[in-house]
């Protein structure tokens, strides 16, 4: 028995590596886990797109805001246009975002489907038979089954480890400096300031009584200058909010992924070749 385990030490030792990963495969745990942190980073991502998408559509009224002075026109909401050119590129990358989540739930639903997981049960009992019973002219094939083999589980747990990495290193790393609720808040609080600009602007040219007050305006730039002063100080931070939830929903959805995954597929390649 000792001779035999000394003998074939290497192949028991992908035996239960095989045995562990199969046990692991049917754990209904890892894999609920794992899609509920994906959905959760779907929905939160979700509703920081609908915040930008509200500043965005307050700020495009405000771009509409216009003062008849003598001669010309004046846009008081063109001081906005870099910050609405802003709100648009983050969009995009919210975008993004959203559809690398959306195609990692539809990974993570086909590597935990019952069929997936039926095909690895019989690829690894079939790869521990075949580590000790040799067949003759069989080197080609089985080189490919087993290079199958570890291909089925390198996807079978890849994706839902994601979900694990994605929630660890946002928590203990990109959270204490970039908290997206706390960066969503503040993109909402610009939003609502802006609103109430706007709508502060609309009522104070319905409340105009009398046909001298209206004239006076029309040659008080005092009220150009406050309209200009309280948009800026209104969109004052709201780049830095902006740029950094890019940040993080660019490292969280498409880099981190990307790197996860370049890296295990290195290492399976090292492992099967």
């Amino acid at each position: 028995m000792k001779t035999f385990i000394l003998n074939n030490l290497t192949k028991l030792i992908l035996v239960a590596f095989m045995l562990t990963a199969l046990f692991f495969a049917n754990s209904l745990t890892i894999d609920d886990n794992a899609k509920s942190l994906i959905n959760d980073s779907f929905k939160q991502a979700v509703i920081v797109f609908g915040s930008a998408k509200a500043l965005n559509g307050v700020i495009s009224l405000a771009q509409g805001t216009e003062i008849d002075l003598p001669l010309v026109v004046i846009a008081i909401g063109e001081i906005l246009d870099p910050i609405n050119d802003l709100v648009e590129q983050f969009s995009l990358v919210m975008l993004a975002s959203l559809v690398s989540l959306g195609i990692q739930k539809i990974l993570l639903n086909f590597v935990t489907n019952d069929i997936f997981n039926y095909i690895l049960f019989a690829f690894i009992i079939i790869f521990n038979i075949w580590l000790f019973k040799r067949f003759s002219n069989d080197e080609n094939i089985r080189s490919i089954f087993f290079r199958t083999t570890f291909i089925l589980l390198f996807l079978r747990f890849s994706i839902p480890m994601i979900g694990y990495v994605n929630n660890i290193s946002y928590n203990f790393i990109v959270k204490p400096q970039y908290n997206i609720e706390t960066l969503n808040e503040n993109i909402l609080k610009v939003k609502e300031d802006v609103s109430k600009i706007n709508q502060e602007t609309v009522q104070q040219k319905q409340d105009e009584n009398s046909f001298i007050d209206k004239i006076t305006e029309k040659f008080d730039m005092k009220f150009y200058e406050k309209k200009v002063n309280e948009y800026k100080n209104a969109v004052d931070n709201s780049s830095e909010y902006m740029i950094d939830l890019i940040i993080v929903f660019i490292f969280q959805t498409i880099l981190l992924p990307i790197i996860f995954l370049y890296i295990l597929y290195v290492l399976i390649r090292k492992i099967v070749l």
